[in-house]
C-alpha cells in the first residue's frame, strides 16, 4: 500500500523542485534609459519616462562631469557631442549651460545629476543604476537619499568596500576595473577570515563571460551576476542563464507583474 502511494505523495515534491529552479527571478535594467524611438544611450528624461512606462523598476544612468565639474547624465563627451550635432568638439566637456541648452537627436531632453536625483526621488519603486563613476563622496553629495535605492557600479576594490559599508543598496564589482582579476583573487582568499568584507555581485560583459570563466567562477565561488548587455535571449546559453540574476538590456521588456525571463 505504502509503495502504491509514495510516488504519489514525493511526485508534487520534485515537480516544486523542478518549478523553482526554472523561475529564478531575475531583474531588468534598463541600460542608460533603455531604447527610445530605436536610439539607444541617450541617458535622456524623455528614455527614463518611456522605461517606466514599459514596466521598468530597474533604470541605469551614466553619470559623468561637464567641463565644470557638474555632474551629468551621458555616456561619454563623444557619444553625447555626435548625439547633439557636435562631433567637431570630439571628446571635449561641455559646460553645464551649454550642456542643458542641447537636444538629444534634435528632440530629447538632457540631464543634470539634480535632474535624475529629482526623477526617481519622485517614485519610491524606481532603482537607479549608476554607471561610469562610483566616487562614494560624488555619489553621496548628488544623490543623498536614494542610497536604499541605487545600485552601483564599482570601477574599483576600494570603492566596492566603500560603498558596501555605507549601505548602498547592492553594489556591483565591474568587470571593467583595472584589479578586477586581483581584487577577485584577493577576496576569495580572505573570504573566511572577513565574510563581510567579500564581493558578492560582479558585472560582467557578455564577451566576457564565457564557459571557461564560468567555470572558474562557479568553483571559486557563487558570485551573483549582473550581465551586459543583452537584448536578445537567443545571446544566451543556459548555463549563463544559471547564474545570471539581473540583465542590462535596451530593449527587453520585463514581464509585467514579474522580474522573470519567461
Amino acid at each position: 500500500m505504502i509503495r502504491r502511494v509514495l510516488p504519489f505523495l514525493i511526485l508534487p515534491f520534485l515537480l516544486s523542485c523542478v518549478t523553482q529552479e526554472r523561475s529564478v527571478r531575475r531583474e531588468f535594467i534598463a541600460h542608460a534609459g533603455g531604447v527610445l524611438d530605436g536610439y539607444v544611450y541617450t541617458n535622456s528624461l524623455e528614455a527614463l519616462q518611456h522605461a517606466v512606462e514599459n514596466g521598468y523598476k530597474f533604470i541605469e544612468v551614466d553619470l559623468i562631469m561637464s567641463a565644470d565639474s557638474v555632474l551629468v547624465a551621458a555616456h561619454s563627451w563623444e557619444d553625447f557631442n555626435r548625439m547633439t550635432g557636435n562631433t567637431h568638439r570630439g571628446d571635449s566637456a561641455m559646460m553645464l549651460e551649454q550642456f542643458v541648452e542641447q537636444r538629444i537627436h534634435g528632440r530629447y531632453t538632457p540631464m543634470t545629476a539634480a535632474m535624475v536625483n529629482d526623477f526617481f526621488m519622485s517614485d519610491s519603486l524606481l532603482y537607479l543604476v549608476t554607471d561610469k563613476t562610483s566616487e562614494p563622496v560624488i555619489l553621496a553629495e548628488y544623490f543623498p537619499n536614494l542610497k536604499q535605492r541605487m545600485v552601483v557600479e564599482a570601477f574599483t576594490y576600494e570603492h566596492y568596500q566603500q560603498l558596501v559599508d555605507e549601505g548602498y543598496f547592492r553594489v556591483l564589482y565591474s568587470c571593467m576595473a583595472e584589479d578586477f582579476a586581483s581584487a577577485i583573487t584577493r577576496n576569495l582568499m580572505f573570504d573566511k577570515l572577513f565574510p563581510g568584507k567579500r564581493i558578492d555581485w560582479i558585472a560582467l560583459h557578455t564577451s566576457g563571460f564565457s564557459y571557461p570563466m564560468f567555470k572558474l567562477l562557479d568553483s571559486m565561488r557563487r558570485f551573483n551576476i549582473a550581465l551586459f548587455t543583452v537584448d536578445n535571449y537567443n545571446e544566451l546559453h543556459p548555463w549563463q542563464l544559471e547564474r545570471v540574476k539581473m540583465i542590462y538590456t535596451n530593449t527587453l521588456l520585463p514581464v509585467p507583474g514579474t522580474a522573470e525571463i519567461p
